[in-house]
């Protein structure tokens, strides 16, 4: 996918280490995509029902973007920690229209 389109960047974890060094290396994480060009907003939600399970949602101005800044030479060591204490899912995500909702009702 090339550029162009808001996408949102879905990341499944499940924690398997420490969970203080887990949000440590989420904050480290967090800043950096923050303050990247393209970036839109994030939010992380944890399973009330499985706590060892976490998402992460990252809204991108386009799949270029959320590219460049995973790929910044600078952030490679804290997502090795990431996944030191928690198996990691990221995959993007373009919008597409919901089936059956009203017009104008989807992101896409």
């Amino acid at each position: 996918m090339s550029g162009g389109h808001m996408v949102t960047m879905i990341n499944q974890m499940l924690l398997h280490g420490d969970e203080s060094r887990f949000l440590a290396v989420l904050e480290e994480i967090c800043a950096h995509m923050r303050a990247q060009p393209g970036f839109l907003s994030l939010r992380l939600h944890r399973s009330p029902d499985h706590p060892e399970r976490w998402a992460m949602l990252a809204d991108w101005s386009d799949a270029a973007a959320h590219r460049a800044a995973a790929s910044a030479p600078g952030i490679r060591p804290a997502f090795a920690r990431l996944r030191a204490e928690a198996h990691t899912a990221p995959q993007v995500y373009a919008p597409v229209p919901t089936p059956g909702a009203p017009a104008g009702d989807s992101l896409a």
